[in-house]
């Protein structure tokens, strides 16, 4: 390559880039697909690298140096056995030495191609020769240099884990996770400990830099910190695309940072002292810090004396609100919060100082971001997570163990969060109204909305009787005001409506979707196998599934009547269907059982009556208390309104796909599809 021959890849990287088209040699305008194609040219031999090399060497155009560095990645990565392993080696030091020389005056795109390089070189040969194990050491003296160079460093490092722990396209599995074992063993423990060394000369102001320059390296150092817990120490493949940290398998020998009071401390003053990202990536860390593996504590005591720093540091957040006005970290923080009991049984909680006063403020915090649910919708689930998993362990702890008092204080505050969150999302509704498109409806949130289902039915059935009471005291006046409505309305549709009709109309639906949801989940989480089977839970369960039937004979009577043009809102329509399916899960395999429980046994001549099981007892509770009759009425209203859905709403593809998916459960289950075949409604 000559300088003329340089001077035309410039143009071409140019026009890439830029759009900015430039003659050929025929007069004609390059477009930016020819000018692709061109410079795809240079991945296709291993005998361009000269011309990549020449490229890094003699041009001064950011993009050209890009198109050389990417080409280079590429060619390393599909031709590394054409290689020798000194020539591996050369290339490893050539790039390795132009960052070195160079790197401080790129710009970051250029630089990050760079040391993606160096790590793919680091990564393919890590085997070949030990100089590819001591990246680490070369990397250090980046870290002893200038501040931009300090940087640099950062970022090769985080690089350096990220390329070791995800696996590489076009090695096998066993390749990976063997390079990936010598380099956690070798120098990850080195690596996180560069990262918190970076943190702490910044607290301390060891570090003499601009202040831009500060928030760069805290940035770059907190990324590597969380990097290096992250890791996938014993190769379980982690699901990245979910936010929801397992046990971090760290190894025995970081115990010792791990354990020091010292390093959770630092991230908890990094975070209350410095702002979005960084701020939000140092609660990311202590996160991390707070999934360790059990074993890693060599005793309770330890363990105990580290959650205690821990609970400390919350209740002062939580005390302050420190940093919880940015959203970043509000939402890091509440996935704190829902981890802390995933790791810790309620046992260990229970006997931390200051556990009565934490509990109050978790409660406090959580009603706090219910009425704020504009700005939470995306984190609420995990605070109902932390409740849910607090109820499920109190049958597993001694009341008098701990502080005292504190399953009696939990019920409190459970009770309040429910209430919370149930006026909370009703109030949602004329708020979204009232905002003309500029809040969004939490319940057009299908992800977020179903985990926040999940998590309901444990924390509501903690005080049933009180939960179940709320809901009625709401539901049912909302219920004859609609139905007063909908005598005014008769057979005309929602939108001919006055508009004030119509806003009374909307907001009336909108109520009694979220109702329905909730009460659907709660429904839901009836068990079967629970001990607490034939407490009467199951008359709880018919009071509230009564009300959803008599609002679904309500919608179907006027869509019957107006030949569907009174259509009420798709979303409450949804919302039924998922009452309906997890009341088929839970209640309509029992009904098989339930038909045969006065069925006649005989015995040595004697003829025996069966007695009924508590679960047919359970079951036949229900139906009494619902009042409406027996399983069968309630599967022909199902089967009823699977057909008026599939009649009324063609072109409602998420009705139809809901409806058509409920028919096959119902169909497709043996005991439910036998219900079937009795039906009236079905033989007609």
């Amino acid at each position: 390559m000559d300088d003329s021959q340089l001077a035309q890849v410039e143009a071409l990287c140019e026009t890439l880039y830029t759009g900015q088209s430039v003659a050929s040699s025929n007069s004609d305008p390059i477009t930016r697909e020819e000018a692709q194609s061109r410079l795809l040219s240079l991945q296709s031999s291993a005998n361009f690298i000269p011309q990549c090399q020449y490229i890094l060497d003699r041009s001064q155009s950011q993009y050209a140096l890009l198109v050389a560095s990417n080409s280079l990645t590429e060619l390393i990565t599909t031709h590394w056995n054409n290689f020798t392993i000194s020539q591996r080696i050369d290339i490893r030091n050539y790039v390795l030495g132009y960052l070195a020389n160079n790197g401080p005056t790129l710009q970051d795109f250029v630089t990050l191609s760079l040391i993606k390089l160096v790590c793919r070189i680091t990564k393919l040969g890590w085997f070949d020769d030990s100089t590819h194990r001591e990246l680490t050491e070369d990397v250090t003296k980046f870290l002893q240099a200038t501040i931009d160079h300090c940087i640099l460093g950062l970022k090769l490092l985080n690089q350096l884990v990220d390329e070791l722990n995800i696996p590489t396209t076009g090695r096998t599995l066993t390749q990976h996770r063997k390079t990936s074992v010598s380099f956690r063993d070798l120098c990850l423990f080195k690596v996180f400990q560069l990262g918190l060394t970076t943190l702490q000369q910044l607290q301390s102001r060891a570090i003499t830099a601009s202040p831009q320059q500060e928030v760069i390296m805290g940035e770059q150092a907190l990324s590597l910190t969380v990097r290096c817990l992250n890791f996938d120490f014993i190769g379980t493949n982690p699901d990245e695309s979910t936010e929801d940290v397992g046990t971090i398998q760290a190894p025995s020998a970081w115990r010792p940072v791990l354990q020091d009071p010292g390093t959770t401390e630092l991230l908890l003053d990094f975070y209350a002292n410095t702002d979005p990202p960084r701020s939000s990536k140092a609660m990311e860390a202590v996160i991390l810090l707070c999934s360790v593996r059990r074993s890693l504590f060599p005793s309770d005591k330890e363990r105990e004396a580290f959650l205690g720093r821990v609970m400390a540091g919350i209740r002062e957040l939580l005390k302050n609100q420190t940093g919880l006005q940015h959203q970043d970290n509000y939402h890091q923080f509440c996935r704190l919060l829902g981890r802390l009991k995933a790791n810790y049984q309620l046992s260990e909680l229970v006997k931390t100082e200051g556990y009565l006063e934490w509990l109050e403020l978790a409660a406090s915090f959580t009603t706090q971001s219910i009425r704020n649910w504009q700005y939470s919708t995306n984190s609420i689930h995990y605070l109902l997570a932390l409740w849910g998993r607090l109820v499920s362990a109190v049958p597993y702890v001694r009341p008098d163990a701990g502080n005292k008092g504190h399953v009696q204080a939990l019920q409190t505050h459970v009770l309040a969060v429910v209430d919370c969150y149930i006026e909370g999302m009703l109030g949602s509704v004329e708020a979204v109204l009232r905002s003309d498109g500029a809040l969004e409806d939490p319940l057009e949130d299908d992800g977020s909305l179903m985990e926040q289902m999940d998590r309901l039915p444990t924390i509501c059935r903690f005080q049933y009787n009180s939960v179940a009471t709320i809901i009625i005291a709401k539901f049912d006046p909302l219920l004859t005001k609609y139905r007063e409505l909908m005598g005014h309305l008769v057979s005309s549709s929602t939108e001919s409506a006055p508009p004030n009709v119509a806003q009374q109309v909307a907001i009336l639906e909108g109520q009694l979707t979220w109702l329905t949801y909730i009460i659907g989940a709660i429904v839901g989480g009836h068990s079967w196998s629970s001990s607490r089977v034939g407490d009467g839970d199951e008359t709880l369960d018919a009071s509230l599934s009564k009300r959803v039937l008599q609002l679904t004979q309500g919608i179907d009577y006027r869509l019957t009547s107006s030949n569907g043009v009174g259509k009420a809102d798709s979303k409450l329509e949804v919302a039924l269907l998922y009452y309906f399916q997890n009341f088929r899960r839970v209640y309509m395999f029992m009904w098989e059982q339930s038909s045969g429980s006065s069925s006649v046994s005989s015995m040595g001549g004697m003829k025996l009556e069966s007695v009924p099981s508590t679960k047919q007892k359970v079951y036949q509770n229900m139906f009494e208390h619902m009042g409406l009759g027996d399983h069968t009425v309630v599967a022909n209203l199902i089967v009823t309104k699977i057909g008026k859905n599939l009649k009324f709403w063609p072109d409602e593809h998420d009705i139809i796909s809901k409806t058509l998916e409920l028919l096959t459960d119902m169909a497709g289950g043996y005991s439910s599809s036998k219900l079937l075949l009795t039906l009236d409604t079905v033989k007609y």
